[in-house]
């Protein structure tokens, strides 16, 4: 019986506990001036950049600035921070926030900086509203009659992320939540390659891409924007000998080995999305006439079902580089029955794009 009792005590003072416990936690949620509980939480936001082709966390390596903006129910601006440099390679890397428990919309724009070639507008805690977090392109204007808006150096590296909707609570005395990344820029690097032994100049040709996608909402979708003309920022052009077991496939046999001429030019861009209709284009200077002109998003997603499980926009969202070789004749025109994309090879006759 004695027994019986002492257990019956034991079990009460630890119920009992529990419940005074209990009663603790839920304090830091509900009765905030009590001096004798420690409601005191760490908040710290991760940020992790996996949105690429290899699904590997790359943020540590490439992403060198980023810019937190938490905004409330009202979708103004309750919270803004900073952080740049070697701070985020290093192991384990978050940001440290000094923020009140609550729901938040957070975005995310990395990699601005003083040399970026983006820019957000300032806004002010408080008073700014979420709408007005806007990510525009830097362009510069031509001196020709129209005017138009010319991107003709290379992009600096772009990420926006976004959780709509994040609860920042008392439940433990350290939280951390992560911000996933998306990459806006890419690099698209053309080839002209000419197997008959002609020299291919790369300054006899003109490159271009024109794009309406130079800004962008707080949510990373496009606003309407001026016609951009994006140059090469780096033109070379080469050559190089293949023997006959080098040649591609239907290409005929060689009995000795053959040149390849090639020129190259690499252009960076902003965000492609699935709805624009960016164009590239190749002109001949020397003739004045056009080599190519396609739709550049429809053909990069040529090789989006070569074994890739994804939709369109997520393909290109992930991919960030891509390589385009294009065949020109002896007479330097474009023989448009096949082409290179990131080494897949695109066959066609006739394609309506």
């Amino acid at each position: 019986m004695k027994t019986v009792k002492t257990f019956a005590r034991q079990f009460s003072f630890g119920l009992m506990m529990a419940v005074t416990l209990g009663s603790a936690v839920v304090s830091c949620d509900s009765i905030l001036d009590e001096d004798d509980v420690d409601c005191s939480v760490e908040y710290r936001v991760k940020f992790k950049y996996d949105y690429n082709m290899k699904y590997a966390d790359a943020f540590s390596r490439e992403v060198s600035s980023v810019a937190l903006y938490a905004f409330d129910d009202n979708g103004k601006l309750v919270y803004q921070k900073t952080e740049a440099g070697d701070v985020l390679a290093a192991d384990g890397y978050s940001m440290a926030v000094d923020m009140e428990p609550g729901d938040y919309h957070l975005i995310t724009w990395a990699g601005l900086s003083n040399e970026a070639s983006f820019s957000v507008p300032l806004i002010t805690q408080g008073v700014s509203s979420l709408e007005e977090l806007q990510c525009k392109m830097d362009r510069i204007y031509s001196r020709a009659a129209d005017g138009s808006a010319v991107v003709s150096s290379k992009l600096s590296s772009l990420w926006h992320g976004e959780v709509t909707k994040q609860s920042f609570t008392r439940a433990a005395t350290q939280q951390v939540v992560t911000v996933p990344l998306v990459k806006n820029t890419n690099t698209i690097r053309v080839i002209l390659q000419q197997m008959d032994g002609v020299t291919v100049d790369v300054d006899k040709f003109e490159f271009t891409i024109t794009d309406d996608n130079g800004l962008m909402n707080y949510d990373n979708k496009l606003i309407s924007d001026e016609t951009l003309t994006y140059y090469p920022y780096y033109r070379a052009q080469g050559g190089t000998v293949v023997g006959k077991s080098a040649r591609a496939e239907g290409d005929g046999a060689a009995a000795e080995d053959d040149n390849i001429s090639v020129a190259i030019a690499q252009i960076t861009v902003g965000r492609l999305v699935e709805e624009n209709n960016p164009k590239l284009t190749i002109t001949n200077t020397e003739t004045g006439e056009t080599v190519l002109s396609i739709p550049l998003v429809k053909y990069l997603l040529l090789t989006e079902a070569e074994g890739h499980d994804m939709t369109n926009q997520e393909y290109l969202d992930r991919q960030d580089e891509y390589n385009m070789t294009f065949f020109l004749d002896e007479s330097m025109k474009w023989i448009n029955t096949r082409i290179v994309i990131n080494d897949w090879v695109v066959r066609f006759n006739d394609m309506n794009m």
